[in-house]
């Protein structure tokens, strides 16, 4: 596939340096041969296999239960340390110590940015709070294409709609957990796009559309070096997905090439199932346990395929240095940090889409700013959806309280009181730390928090005599040495003025009353959004409590009206030529305020752009029920290749917002398409024709010879180009044979077939700034 030229130089600096504390920290006499870390991982992992007995082999094959939400048990013998997976594709997930990690964007959020950078950046920062963790397997990134735009987990997915966008970040993400010593893990492996039925629903689907949709994420992830892939709870031609012997063995290990190994999602097992490409069972051994080992014994699995299983462990164990740098963190640890608060700010904010801005309304200047309305859910806002997949923040930075401050104004919080008898007394507020000091009683920790605008909760420890100043009070355990409380009493707001400007809130529950606030004020921001989560999809792809009514409520009696929504995938927005302003951050992570003011104020100028199509109505691609959820738990996937932007082409249709479409602050022109067909180079020059500095997303689609039945147009080359006002570059796009390549169902192999390519280079889908074709 088409590459970039200069890959980052933090990524290969941060292996560099992986690689040296490899070396520094190894034993100089190690004792055990495969313990010399100058050895190849693959040479190491076979001289440690050959000295493992078989029950040793076969306790990696299944999962135990040891405090993360899997583990597989080490071995002191052999010096194999344990293995210890965790959640999710999008942050460390820890129930039992919420808000100790952070509540990162989710991974169709990183997808919106359309930058590589971004995904490397986020894949480092993630797997160096697993480490934090003890964690050494990361339960992610989430792979799967959108193919039904109410699937429940696509906000958990990297790919959206479009299997090149997830084959190209995925690349730096995985590169970027396992530069951290985390063995990261591409799922669901396969066709697990839907959540209605999920395990029990086969996927039906003709074996090109098959390589050239579904599989190509996780190709990219292989061809990143992952170490592990997770099989999926649903069937494939009614074989389950962990026991399909075409998609794992065939698709996977011999068309795709994997090395790593295959483990089952929680409870995905059904049979004994190595002779089809299984090698692992989660998260315990009903199958791969003693049923495994009665197999060997009868002959009906060979020794040859339990060592492939277990070498197929040993080498990613070594290739990330598990063997050579023990990991001796605790999963109680406190992980989250101010780095990672910033750059959970950043990555949301370059995750923000500008869909409109009628009359430049944005940005927005605060010198100008009088009386501003927060409508909606800007004091409890949308942060992240729900399953495996999910985080909980020891806090969150809401619209409110970041418009504020960002205005200069107290924010209307209640009086602070410290009074002893409102305390918690024996409990202990775990969470994000905010700040901590010596004090020697907790009134001290309360005023304090009365002081800091980020703080609403205490603990003070009266054994250590330390105050712990917090946003949140989800962690509350029970503490013998603790008192925690908060320092304020609900004796109602301060007063949101100061001077002529003033900032007010409504919950938008009435849309009336809401109408009425922003006839009343200069300017309305209304935040509006949707939930979903693991387990179910979608019921419609309408906003949450009435947010169409309310938002045209809102547009009716104010003219600056920007509406702000947080969703896990496609939204309808039918009141959407009612207001100038709309902005779609998908589910933006714990730093939502703080990233969304970066936005609206233009500190960051938006660059992102929809990994998704935003449609006019419901289904309007026209599933039918044996398409979608399916009949009799066979769902036919009929629609074959035309899937998300690929349907919009084919049939005609116009969308309400198409794929890869996003604004900016200023205007970019494209000039000199130049094309080498002999070396499959297409140029362009870019030019920044505006006043601010910004960053284009530049797309090349390629139009693939009529003979070749493919879909009108095809993502394959995506760049983000920043550039100061009146700056000029050249932009080259270097496509590969698999570029122009199909999946050809004879030969069972990729094929390029002769004739004239279609090019197309914009900033969307629908946005042919130069076209122009070649030959083959």
């Amino acid at each position: 596939f088409a590459t970039t030229a200069g890959n980052m130089v933090s990524r290969s600096l941060c292996l560099l340096l992986s690689a040296a504390a490899l070396l520094a920290l190894a034993v100089a006499a190690p004792t055990h041969l495969w313990m010399n870390p100058n050895d190849p991982p693959n040479v190491r992992a076979q001289m440690l296999l050959q000295a493992m007995n078989l029950s040793e082999k076969l306790a990696m094959l299944r999962g135990y239960d040891l405090g993360y939400v899997g583990n597989v048990v080490g071995n002191e013998r052999l010096g194999i340390p344990q293995l210890n997976l965790n959640d999710g594709p999008q942050g460390f997930r820890d129930d039992a110590h919420p808000g100790t990690t952070t509540c990162w964007p989710s991974a169709l959020t990183i997808a919106a940015s359309f930058k590589e950078d971004n995904a490397y950046a986020w894949g480092v920062a993630m797997g160096q709070e697993f480490w934090n963790k003890g964690a050494n397997v990361q339960l992610g990134p989430g792979l799967n294409v959108a193919r039904v735009p109410r699937n429940g987990r696509n906000f958990e997915y990297l790919s959206g709609e479009d299997p090149f966008l997830g084959y190209t970040l995925v690349q730096p993400l995985v590169e970027g957990i396992q530069s951290q010593h985390v063995i990261a893990n591409a799922k669901h492996y396969i066709n697990n796009n839907q959540e209605t039925n999920r395990t029990e629903t086969s996927a039906n689907l003709d074996e090109r559309t098959e390589h050239e949709i579904y599989y190509m994420p996780f190709e990219g992830a292989i061809k990143a070096g992952v170490g592990s892939v997770m099989c999926s709870y649903n069937k494939i031609h009614d074989s389950w997905a962990c026991e399909n012997y075409q998609t794992l063995t065939v698709g996977l290990k011999q068309d795709l090439g994997f090395q790593g190994w295959v483990m089952s999602d929680w409870g995905a097992t059904h049979s004994t199932s190595i002779n089809a490409g299984l090698d692992q069972e989660m998260p315990g051994g009903d199958f791969m346990g003693q049923a495994l080992a009665d197999a060997v014994a009868a002959g009906q699995v060979s020794q040859a395929k339990v060592d492939d299983s277990v070498l197929r462990i040993l080498v990613p164990m070594f290739q990330m240095g598990l063997f050579d740098i023990p990991n001796k963190n605790t999963l109680s640890n406190n992980v989250t940090s101010e780095d990672a608060r910033q750059l959970a700010r950043r990555l949301s904010a370059e995750s923000t889409v500008l869909l409109k801005n009628n009359g430049n309304i944005l940005p927005l200047d605060v010198n100008s700013l009088k009386r501003v309305a927060i409508i909606g859910a800007g004091d409890c806002p949308y942060v992240h959806s729900g399953g495996s997949g999910s985080v909980t923040p020891g806090y969150v930075t809401s619209p409110m309280w970041a418009m504020t401050e960002r205005m200069g104004l107290p924010h209307p919080r209640m009086e602070v009181v410290c009074d002893g008898s409102r305390y918690d007394y024996g409990f202990d507020y775990f969470g994000f730390d905010l700040e901590s000091f010596a004090a020697y009683d907790p009134d001290t920790c309360c005023k304090r928090c009365g002081q800091n605008k980020l703080c609403t909760y205490f603990t003070y420890n009266n054994v250590t005599h330390t105050c712990f100043l917090k946003n949140s009070n989800l962690g509350r355990t029970a503490q013998g040495n603790s008192i925690s409380g908060s320092c304020y009493a609900s004796i109602g707001p301060i007063s949101p003025c100061i001077g002529d400007k003033c900032i007010y809130s409504n919950p938008g529950t009435s849309p009336d009353d809401a109408a009425q606030l922003a006839g009343a004020v200069d300017l309305a921001i209304v935040f509006v959004g949707a939930l979903s989560g693991e387990g179910s999809d979608r019921t419609s792809l309408s906003l949450a409590q009435n947010g169409d009514a309310l938002i045209a409520a809102v547009a009716a009696a104010q003219n600056n009206t920007i509406v702000v929504m947080s969703t896990p995938g496609a939204i309808l927005t039918p009141w959407r030529d009612q207001v100038p302003v709309i902005l779609a951050n998908f589910m933006p992570g714990q730093e939502v305020g703080f990233a969304l003011m970066d936005v609206l104020f233009g500190n960051v100028n938006p660059s992102a752009r929809l990994p998704v199509t935003f449609p006019n109505v419901e289904n309007e691609i026209g599933f039918t029920v044996q398409e979608y959820p399916g009949v009799n738990n066979e769902a036919q996937y009929d629609e074959g290749l035309n899937i998300g932007y690929r349907w919009y082409d084919a049939h005609g249709v116009k969308p309400a917002f198409p794929f890869g479409f996003g604004l900016s602050y200023t205007t970019f022109e494209y000039n000199t398409l130049q094309i080498d067909s002999s070396n499959l180079l297409i140029s362009f020059t870019l030019s920044n024709a505006g006043s601010r500095a910004g960053g284009e997303i530049a797309q090349l689609y390629l139009g693939f010879p009529t003979a070749s039945q493919e879909p009108p147009r095809q993502l394959r080359g995506i760049r983000h180009v920043m550039l100061q006002p009146g700056e000029s570059t050249l932009v080259t796009f270097a496509l590969s044979k698999r570029d122009i390549s199909i999946w050809d169902v004879q030969a069972h192999e990729w094929a390029v077939t002769p004739g004239t390519y279609k090019v197309q280079v914009g900033g969307s889908v629908a946005d042919a700034r130069l076209t122009s074709t070649f030959n083959i």
